[in-house]
């Protein structure tokens, strides 16, 4: 049986491990609620390279964390 702590820990380390750019657009996306146009004006970066960033966080996401969401 998997503890609620032990996911935690997995989800932080997958998190952790995306790179530099992917994680922030992550963490301001999902644990600061910014809308992609929020974080495209505080990177300064277009809106479509926040989509595509998300994009790849998620996919590796969930490749890191697939026996979780079996």
């Amino acid at each position: 049986m998997v503890h609620l702590a032990d996911t935690q820990t997995r989800i932080r380390q997958a998190v952790d491990a995306l790179p530099e750019k992917c994680r922030e657009v992550f963490m301001l996306s999902r644990y600061e609620e910014l809308s992609y146009k929020e974080i495209a004006q505080t990177m300064q970066i277009s809106v479509k390279t926040v989509e595509n960033q998300m994009i790849t966080a998620l996919k590796k996401l969930r490749h890191s964390l697939r026996e979780y969401l079996e």
